[in-house]
């Protein structure tokens, strides 16, 4: 990118890295031509990652790992000389970004920062995170892990009079598929240093439980995410509970249920605080449709099928099946139990948009559309 005399570039895309030979040279050809600079903050790779982000073009700085993200993190601020910070990691992709919407965007721009979109997984549907901001030594991360840099910029946000705004630019997060055994052994210890410091840290609960639950250890996991609902159970009356509170709420039910254990109270609980989760919606229609409470659980399917994204207030990311092809699966399911053939075959056809690769709904679909002609012909239903 070219840059005018005297004046600093307008973004920088700033990363760490140790041992990403295979996610690094994609994230960093997402951010060619976007990015007037790259800078890789390399934490002690022993692969081709320093080899690669030469090759880009990228600004390399060799910096010792010492168990602090934040530390390294802020090594990478530090080296920046963009205008404009974006926050990227390894196993990131910036996703049909436009170079010229972006120097509109941020040219005049009034904000501090933006609240960008984020896949966290393959499949998974997008949320809002801080990853774009504007180059300030009162910006920096804080936290030996979960790092975080939402506070600095609020208290800039506050301090400067400038508002947060949101931007379309999406990343997509790769690094979560395959064996994860080696992130979960080292975040492990600086997972428990964090919450030694910081022991209301809810999205550190729910991640050390899900660390713990991974490596087999499923009695401490099961600790981990109830320390989180009991944290989230003991905010002040009048304060809204964390929202990072329904991941743990969603974890302790799954497992607890998995384990044959009464979760009604639990569900209940969790769907009081969070009334539109979709994941603890769908909990919720699972139970009663094992009680056979057909009619019931279609209240909560259909509440997820007609979630309004749009209108939506900063929803959490949900696997893709969950809002759709499980949903419309359960409905389906609760129509045909209860003899409404033509509406479950139309459900079952949804849940086969969403799913194509699964030939069992359109069969199911089939013999729904066969049950309504047989029942408007008065016709007795067939057996199957």
């Amino acid at each position: 990118m070219s840059v005018a005399p005297g004046r600093a570039p307008l973004l920088s895309a700033v990363l760490i890295t140790r041992d990403e030979g295979r996610f690094l040279g994609g994230c960093l050809e997402s951010l060619s031509g976007i990015a007037d600079e790259v800078v890789v903050v390399d934490t002690g790779s022993v692969d081709d990652t320093p080899d690669i982000a030469r090759r880009f073009g990228a600004r390399l700085v060799h910096h010792p790992w010492r168990e602090d993200f934040a530390e390294a993190r802020n090594v990478s601020l530090e080296r920046a000389t963009g205008r404009w910070i974006l926050y990227v990691d390894a196993d990131e992709r910036l996703v049909d970004a436009d170079r010229s919407g972006l120097e509109d965007l941020l040219g005049d721009a009034e904000e501090v920062a933006f609240r960008v979109l984020l896949r966290p997984r393959v499949g998974a549907t997008p949320y809002r995170e801080f990853r774009l901001w504007r180059s300030d030594p009162r910006i920096r991360f804080e936290g030996v892990i979960h790092e975080k840099v939402v506070p600095a910029i609020q208290r800039v946000a506050d301090e400067d009079g400038r508002p947060i705004g949101v931007a379309d630019l999406m990343l997509q997060h790769l690094g979560y598929e395959g064996d994860q055994t080696r992130k979960h052994l080292r975040n492990l210890p600086l997972l428990r240093r964090q919450l030694a410091v910081e022991p209301e840290n809810l999205f550190a609960w729910n991640h050390l439980g899900r660390v713990l639950e991974a490596l087999g250890e499923t009695e401490e996991a099961e600790a981990a995410f109830a320390r989180a609902v009991e944290t989230a159970r003991a905010t002040p009356a009048g304060q809204p509970i964390d929202r990072l509170a329904c991941l743990s709420y969603g974890d302790l039910v799954r497992l607890r249920a998995s384990r044959g254990g009464d979760v009604s109270d639990l569900l209940a609980e969790a769907l009081a605080a969070f009334p539109d989760n979709c994941l603890l919606l769908l909990m919720h229609a699972q139970q009663l449709m094992e009680r056979r409470a057909y009619e019931a659980a279609l209240a909560p399917l259909e509440q997820i099928v007609q979630f309004d994204w749009a209108r939506a207030d900063d929803p959490p990311a949900y696997d893709a099946p969950i809002v759709g092809e499980l949903p419309w699966s359960a409905k389906a399911l609760c129509l045909f139990r209860l003899g409404a053939y033509a509406d479950a075959a139309e459900a079952y056809a949804q849940a086969s948009l969403h799913a194509p690769e699964d030939p069992s709904y359109r069969v199911k679909a089939d013999l729904a559309r066969a049950r309504a002609r047989r029942a408007s012909s008065g016709a007795p239903p067939s057996s199957g």
